[in-house]
């Protein structure tokens, strides 16, 4: 409770302290009403406009319906120069006044999505005619914006924005058939490795939002979450690599925000999506209803994934008395899985100052792993000779549910505004593996069972308040404070059949682990954007948390010693707009990493003889800065950016890798407090993997990003990431390192053949990942796609193939120590087959219609604060414009 005190008393004291420097909350410029020059911050790039009792006013209207367009651009430029000089929005019934004015000859530009652009060309204003009345500025729909396909076809494929880069999937015809890691791998600055893990310039400390907000099933997994987003349903991704201070803290490399599609048509609208190939099968749909005040949609569907998969390992190991013991392990797997999910969205508008949304989503999913293995001794080089085998079943099942309701208050100062949001998240999981161990190669000598269910409930609740005001033209403020409860749970349980031919498993409880975890996250930030006439842009912000940690094992253990802390995150973007399109800027921010439930959970799993893993629950948070230099050009059809960038993490939580049998496995229990390890017989070749906090982690990157349109139906787009990474830690008291470059280059062509067919190639190379202990082997992914659209553009039907010129290829990763008394190395081998061919169709209907007073802007929850398994403008000027939602 002392905690909650200390964010409201933070909260009032930002707050009194911004509006006593600007009083009346007008700030430099003033107040405004809606449709009024003055607080708006829509035209705060522009030149400052001479003073003068000049006045120019009317009432933008839809030309079919008469009804007013609130919201609708009124852009004002000397008729001379043809540089715009002023400029506001309208207000909730349409009208709008620029005042203040010169004398001199003018023109008048309204404007607003779907509607074509109404122009004045000859507005005066002079001696004796002060006053300019253009009376009802009729707006006429744009017919070219009414079908779907042309509407998302006026929009680059990645778009290079000030604050963030945006990906439109849905622009991209290879994305249909897949799911959301599929379209992740073709973002710039991102790349997904084979088990669905996403990386942000190399690094996998990142926080990933759906609609701008978080996820249980996000949270405890990653790489589970993306396999159940279809591709189909996904609108865009954008990726923030500098967040402001609005943003938690989490997420050392930066932020990851999916977009899915959202109706914005009136009307009863939907669509179906099926697909089928020789990897997965979709079936996806979604009905809208959208009328002028009230919104619902309702989305449903389903995957279902039967990959085949494969490898081997090699593990050496010197023995004491200088012999060479090798282990070699062969696998041959295959998964089967599948996932539905069904959501639904109400949004109300009561008025034009007040809207509430309500979301609901409900996922659940299977994934199952089936494995045999087979064990080799191979003793200095000698004849391999089969030890045992395993049969190892792995079964993934869980159930995920989202609630969330918002309320925005919009003021008629334009761009003051204030949303009250709440969040419910809760996943269930049970992950479970069975293994059937036999002698030698006789997979019907079976001599030992064992089995270990570990169910596990994340639950978060979240309350958010922020509040942002236009202090003058060209200063703007954002505050809030929020509050995150989060309770995880992991009841893991062991049993065995001594015999490996019996039917039922026998407890033991020394191997039982109940693992409870609390962790609330208050804070509140204060930021500031300012804009200079000469087109700088500063955005100052500071954040502060304070994280509440508690911790308990089985029932009648002491609870762990976990420390309370705050945290102070400040961020500063400093932006300049040049001339030719070209923006150059600096950005720095402090972020933290808390470590999630499965680097913590203690449970010891084994999945066989020789590999055992656990987390570690005394785990500490990781805390990094980042600092940015980006330089952005854009000329005729051309896009350009680069920038250079450096991470510096200290307490880095990295995996970590020991050999040294059943002593090394005691002191690792004493180490971390492990409390269900009694009765685990751990052989010296055995591999056992954890996490601790090793030391630094440096990594220095440069990133190049070009996307041009050579012709007007053929767009190319490259990226690529070059990084040098630095990891040094400590091991057992000694000094461990590694260090090596790597990179990320992906190319992608979209061409438009005519007749409403298209053609897409896209290719991918992931280099080799730098770890403390060694490298992980890097890959390739490359595509072709086909798609025609019939039935004027209401259907399509689509081809594709990836990696079609060759059924497998190999992964090779290695891990290596050369501490005493944990002296070994280790070659993993993966065979991956990933030819894939599928067949995609799609079909829209209902009828739609464009209305101004659909397009508001939302507000969201975004949960950035834990590590995981895998806005406002939030850059410092240089574009302006409309500001989008977060």
């Amino acid at each position: 409770m002392k905690n909650v005190q200390l964010l409201i008393a933070l909260f009032v004291a930002i707050s009194t302290a911004t509006f006593a420097q600007f009083p009346g909350g007008g700030g430099f410029g003033g107040g405004g009403r809606g449709g009024e020059r003055g607080g708006s911050s829509q035209m705060n790039n522009m030149p400052s406009t001479p003073s003068g009792n000049g006045r120019i006013s009317g009432t933008v209207i839809d030309s079919a319906s008469s009804k007013p367009v609130e919201y609708a651009t009124i852009a004002l430029f000397d008729k001379k120069t043809n540089k715009i000089i002023d400029g506001t929005t309208a207000g909730p019934k349409g009208e709008f006044l620029i005042k203040s004015l010169p004398e001199g000859d003018f023109k008048v530009v309204v404007s607003f999505l779907g509607y074509k652009n109404t122009e004045f060309t000859d507005v005066s204003i002079a001696r004796g005619k002060k006053e300019q009345n253009l009376g009802n500025v009729k707006l006429a729909s744009d017919s070219q914006l009414l079908g779907e396909v042309t509407v998302t076809g006026q929009k680059a494929l990645i778009e290079d924005k000030i604050d963030r880069l945006v990906y439109n999937a849905e622009r991209d015809i290879s994305n249909a058939g897949g799911d959301a890691s599929d379209v992740l791998r073709k973002v710039p600055m991102l790349s997904v490795d084979l088990d669905g893990n996403v990386s942000m310039r190399g690094s996998q400390n990142i926080k990933v939002l759906i609609n701008g907000k978080p996820s249980t099933i996000v949270a405890n997994s990653v790489a589970d979450a993306l396999k159940m987003i279809p591709s189909d349903q996904i609108k865009s991704v954008e990726v923030i690599t500098s967040p402001s201070a609005k943003y938690d803290a989490e997420g050392s490399a930066g932020i990851i925000n999916i977009i899915t599609k959202k109706n914005n048509l009136q009307g009863l609208t939907g669509s179906i999506d099926a697909s089928g190939g020789n990897r997965s099968s979709n079936l996806n749909g979604n009905i809208n209803l959208k009328t002028k005040k009230l919104g619902i949609s309702i989305s449903g569907g389903g995957r279902f994934f039967y990959p085949p998969n494969g490898g081997f390992t090699n593990i050496s190991r010197v023995l004491p008395n200088g012999q060479t013991l090798a282990t070699r392990q062969e696998n041959d797997g295959r998964q089967l899985g599948g996932f539905g999910n069904i959501s639904t969205n109400i949004d109300y508008e009561i008025n034009a100052y007040n809207n509430i949304t309500f979301g609901a989503r409900l996922s659940q999913r299977q994934f199952n792993n089936t494995n045999t293995q087979q064990s080799f001794n191979v003793l200095n080089g000698g004849t391999p000779i089969p030890t045992f085998g395993n049969l190892i079943d792995v079964k993934n099942v869980g159930k995920n549910i989202d609630l969330n309701f918002d309320y925005t208050r919009k003021f008629a100062k334009a761009d003051k505004e204030l949303s009250v949001l709440v969040l419910y998240s809760n996943n269930n999981g049970d992950n479970t593996y069975t293994r059937d161990q036999y002698r030698g190669l006789d997979q019907n000598q079976f001599f030992y069972r064992e089995q270990n269910p570990n169910l596990s409930t994340t639950k978060e609740k979240t309350l958010q308040i922020d509040y942002q005001d236009p202090l003058s033209k060209h200063v703007q403020m954002e505050t809030g404070v929020k509050a995150i409860l989060r309770t995880i749970e992991s009841d893991a349980r062991f049993n065995f059949d001594s015999t490996g031919r019996g039917t039922t498993f026998i407890s033991n409880p020394d191997r039982a682990n109940v693992f409870n975890y609390d962790q609330n996250v208050y804070s509140g930030y204060l930021s500031f954007l300012f804009q200079t006439t000469n087109k700088w842009g500063f955005k100052p912000g500071l954040r502060y948390e304070y994280t509440q940690l508690d911790a308990t094992f089985r029932e009648g253990a002491p609870r762990a010693s976990l420390n309370n802390f705050g945290t102070f995150a400040p961020s500063l973007t400093i932006s300049k707009s040049l001339k030719g399109g070209k923006t150059v800027r600096v950005s720095y921010n402090r972020r933290i990493q808390r470590p999630s439930i499965r680097f913590l959970n203690p449970n010891v799993a084994q999945s066989d003889l020789f590999n055992f893993s656990f987390g570690n629950p005394k785990l500490n948070t990781e805390f990094t800065n980042n600092f940015e230099l980006n330089f952005s050009t854009f000329f005729k059809t051309t896009t350009i950016n680069v920038s250079t960038y450096a991470r510096l993490t200290d307490n880095s939580i990295e995996s970590v890798s020991f050999r040294g049998g059943q002593a090394q496995f005691d002191l690792l229990v004493a180490d971390q407090g492990l409390l269900n390890a009694n009765g685990i017989k751990v052989g010296n070749n055995a591999l056992l993997t954890t996490f601790q906090n090793a030391g630094k982690n440096q990594t220095y990157g440069f990133n190049f990003f070009g996307s041009v349109r050579p012709t007007s139906k053929l767009s190319l787009n490259a990226s690529f990431d070059l990084q040098y990474i630095n990891i040094n830690g400590t091991i057992q008291n000694r000094s461990v390192s590694n260090s090596g470059a790597t990179f990320n280059l992906f190319g992608q062509a979209q061409q438009q053949l005519g007749k409403n067919w298209s053609a897409q190639l896209f290719g991918f190379v992931r280099a080799r990942e730098i770890q403390l202990q060694g490298t992980r082997g890097g890959f390739g992914v490359y595509s072709l796609n086909i798609l025609k659209e019939f039935k004027k553009q209401q259907a399509s039907l689509g081809f594709g193939a990836e990696n079609f010129l060759s059924n497998t290829f190999k992964q090779r990763s290695a891990l290596s120590s050369d501490v005493p008394g944990n002296v070994f190395t280790q070659e993993n081998v993966n065979f991956i087959y990933n030819r894939g061919f599928k067949v995609t169709y799609r079909q829209r209907f209902g009828k739609m219609s464009f209305d101004g007073n659909l397009f508001r802007r939302k507000k969201s929850i975004n949960n950035d604060d834990q590590k995981n398994d895998s806005s406002a403008n939030d850059g410092a000027g240089g574009g302006g414009g409309r500001r989008g939602g977060s």
